[in-house]
């Protein structure tokens, strides 16, 4: 089974979930890949222990280290996973079944649905809610983006959604961690505003943020998830501060 597909996944200390998102997967392929970007942790021995391919390379960005990881998959399709996702059972028999007689046919990616939880709970609404990824893709047709947060794999061919719910995503432990991440991306979304030259004004931290607390807490009814969705939503609108404001530092910086 998997002849022609690849579960790859990148890594630096991949965390508890790890173990789970390997299990859940390993019996679709007969390829698991990791490339990892120097874990200080057990993640290449629970990889090693999973019969992983561990392929061992500095971090040159996200998008560069996941087209790095495609092009050094065996199998023509590639199943992208986080090593906070676990793939449901359901998504795991429709995508065996999919792949038991050979590649599809006229389709070139599939849009996996993932539901994110965050304290052991689900999140329901606000900007965490149900989303789709296009992780499940040939490799041939395709490539991943040049953003430096949040890319995407790009395809020119005919994607089509596998029903039902594929992943769940278990991204923070605490809120710690939520609020480390979000100043990763705050400072990678900022370089990426400041590369493309846009145009920048001193009120655009404090509109952004409040449009992104607006858009998360209320309108995509963030509320209804209680404590965590309030802490989600001014999380995201605190990112979206920080986007701006270190944008404009930057642009400050070249001026002088």
């Amino acid at each position: 089974m998997g002849a022609c597909l690849s579960v790859v996944y990148i890594t630096k200390n991949a965390g508890q979930h790890f173990g789970r998102s390997l299990a859940s997967v390993a019996h679709i392929t007969d390829e698991l890949l990791v490339v990892d970007s120097g874990s200080q942790d057990n993640t290449l021995m629970v990889a090693r222990s999973a019969g992983a391919r561990i392929i061992e390379r500095s971090w040159p960005g996200f998008a560069a280290q996941r087209q790095f990881a495609v092009a050094a998959a065996e199998n023509p399709w590639v199943l992208m996973m986080d090593a906070d996702e676990i793939l449901t059972e359901t998504a795991a028999k429709t995508i065996r079944n999919t792949f038991l007689i050979g590649e599809p046919a006229g389709v070139a990616g599939y849009l996996l649905e993932r539901r994110s939880f965050f304290h052991g709970k689900e999140i329901c609404y606000g900007d965490w809610s149900h989303d789709r990824v296009l992780r499940l893709f040939d490799r041939r047709c395709g490539a991943y983006g040049e953003n430096l947060v949040h890319e995407a794999w790009e395809t020119h061919g005919t994607v089509k959604p596998i029903p039902g719910c594929a992943l769940h995503h278990y991204s923070y432990a605490n809120y710690g961690e939520l609020l480390d991440k979000m100043r990763l991306y705050a400072t990678l979304n900022a370089q990426q505003v400041h590369q493309r030259g846009k145009v920048l004004r001193g009120y655009m931290p404090m509109t952004h943020a409040l449009a992104a607390f607006w858009r998360g807490y209320f309108w995509r009814l963030g509320f209804l998830d209680g404590v965590e969705g309030a802490a989600i939503a001014w999380t995201t609108a605190l990112g979206a501060f920080m986007k701006y404001a270190i944008a404009l530092e930057l642009r400050d910086c070249d001026r002088q």
